[in-house]
């Protein structure tokens, strides 16, 4: 399941992810948004929908600029991007407006959108008429537009390439790497600040270990890392107090800032040709022809994800003011950079609202909001390892964001009702419904409240700059313990996480070898 891009939204609910659920968030009426974390060998990457998008220049020039690492700034990480990366030129029916030279050869296969895919081609132009976007290659160097998208896929057979398939090989005969299954890391251990090991339980005979280091190395994501930092006495100290887990670091910082791009949805009834998760999974005729297909040559629904995609920027002040007129767009004195994004419109095909639009027939349209100005935080709700941390989502918290998102919503309606997709690809909208009209702002709002999911993006509970130096150090520690994860990064990208985690995790292991002092070939 894991290899094939069309069942990667079924991975969702599976022992692949870490189940985890925020806390009720009052901005959504109290809904409770999932909040899913890679738990595959792998990461995210395992499970994610494969999109492959670089952010705007202007993010990296702003995380080299926090953190004092000018390896971040976009024409030094740029370097990065490509030699993570090898693009797969094919024979296609369309022109996808992907630059090869942008990326290398890099072990991570990147590939187009396939020719297969029955309304790819009228969705991106249904963006480009309703938004007045050009189509753009997002990982070039521009950042708003349309784009036909480019995913992390193995072209040859349409399978997932991910940090296992891409990297794993490369440490499969280093006599210096060892791969523990099902050891659950409960704590860091210390001397003095100075981290010297970690304690794991094994899961598979309930045994419990110590493992001792030179150096250890986060990776557990941007919300299992401030996790295993707080459970091992390095956090607030008054909420460690307040379980009894021995200080050993007052770091204020560690699990606030938690951003999260989070998106909103609208569900559309298709024609009866258009291809479906849905239809794949109910029609057994087409499933067995799909299935058969695919085996043969990658070809056909599995090999598909849903890759064309939009980013754009809000309205100006004077073009538009919120919900009923009451919501600014922008935080006074906050600067704007002119190549950021804040939403970003896509289409995929399958059901994303539970219990809403779940036949065969359904797409889901959504709109995802890229430069939240609202973050939330992780926290601790026992000093057990095996308790899952409180997450505190707080969605569209702010004035800005509902404003955002509330046009946005409106934007993708005017999208899905081009003429190229209400002749060709949906018949009407299920959900919210023609009832809900678009000048009806609370009607809307609601819509928003009740859809509004995760996009699986976190970022920033260990922040550069406040948590993590220049060369991925824990601060105020005595040394020992690096941090190299999404958790680090201090504000998101502006569009897709994993092309930007890829390039990081390069840049940071250049740095920490020449740390060392080896300056030696890097791959």
């Amino acid at each position: 399941m894991v290899n094939t891009p069309l069942l990667a939204p079924l991975l969702t609910e599976t022992e692949y992810l870490w189940q985890y659920t925020s806390q009720p968030d009052p901005n959504l009426g109290g809904r409770a948004p999932t909040a899913g974390q890679g738990r595959a060998l792998g990461g995210g990457s395992a499970v994610n929908y494969m999109a492959y998008c670089r952010a705007a220049p202007s993010i990296y020039d702003e995380w080299a600029a926090i953190s004092g690492n000018h390896g971040l700034r976009y024409e030094n990480l740029f370097q990065d991007f490509k030699a993570t990366t090898h693009y797969q030129e094919q024979v296609l029916t369309y022109d996808p407006r992907l630059n090869a030279s942008a990326y290398d050869h890099g072990p991570l296969q990147i590939a187009a959108t396939s020719d297969t895919m029955d309304w790819t081609l009228q969705f991106t132009e249904a963006m480009k008429d309703a938004l007045g976007l050009p189509q753009v290659d997002l990982n070039g160097g521009d950042s708003l537009g349309v784009t036909s998208g480019a995913s992390s896929i193995l072209a040859s057979n349409r399978t997932r390439s991910y940090a296992l398939t891409a990297f794993g090989w490369k440490m499969a005969d280093r006599p210096n790497v060892h791969i523990r299954h099902g050891a659950w890391v409960s704590k860091i251990l210390f001397e003095n600040k100075q981290a010297i090991g970690v304690r794991y339980h094994d899961i598979n005979d309930n045994s419990t270990h110590e493992l001792h280091a030179r150096e250890i190395i986060l990776a557990g994501g941007a919300i299992n890392t401030p996790k295993l930092l707080l459970l091992s006495g390095v956090g607030p100290q008054n909420d460690l107090r307040a379980l009894s887990i021995p200080l050993v670091l007052d770091a204020p910082h560690i699990g606030s800032n938690l951003y999260n791009h989070h998106f909103s949805v609208i569900s559309y009834e298709a024609y009866p040709h258009v291809e479906t998760l849905g239809k794949y999974m109910q029609n057994q005729t087409f499933s067995q022809q799909s299935n058969m297909s695919y085996a043969q040559n990658g070809s056909g629904i599995l090999g598909q994800t849903s890759a064309p995609f939009a980013v754009a920027q809000g309205p100006n002040n004077t073009s538009w003011g919120g919900i009923n007129g009451t919501y600014p767009k922008e935080e006074e004195g906050k600067e704007e950079k002119n190549d950021r994004g804040q939403l970003l419109y896509q289409l995929t095909n399958g059901a994303l609202i539970p219990g809403i639009g779940t036949n065969t027939s359904t797409l889901s349209a959504f709109v995802a909001l890229i430069q939240p100005q609202s973050t939330g935080s992780i926290r601790l709700n026992s000093s057990s390892y095996r308790i899952p941390p409180l997450i505190n989502s707080n969605y569209y918290g702010h004035p800005v964001d509902k404003s955002l998102i509330l046009h946005g919503y409106k934007q993708l309606r005017r999208i899905m009702q081009q003429p190229c997709m209400t002749q060709h690809v949906v018949q009407r909208e299920i959900f919210p419904g023609p009832h809900v009209a678009d000048d009806d702002d609370e009607g809307l709002w609601k819509a928003i409240q009740e859809t509004a999911q995760t996009f699986y993006h976190p970022v920033g509970t260990c922040a550069l700059g406040n948590v993590v130096d220049g060369n991925w150090r824990v601060k105020g520690l005595g040394g020992g313990l690096r941090v190299v994860d999404s958790s680090t990064l201090p504000t998101p990208p502006t569009c897709h996480l994993q092309a930007s985690v890829y390039a990081v995790a390069r840049r940071a292991a250049r740095d920490i070898r020449g740390d060392d002092g080896d300056e030696g070939c890097f791959v």
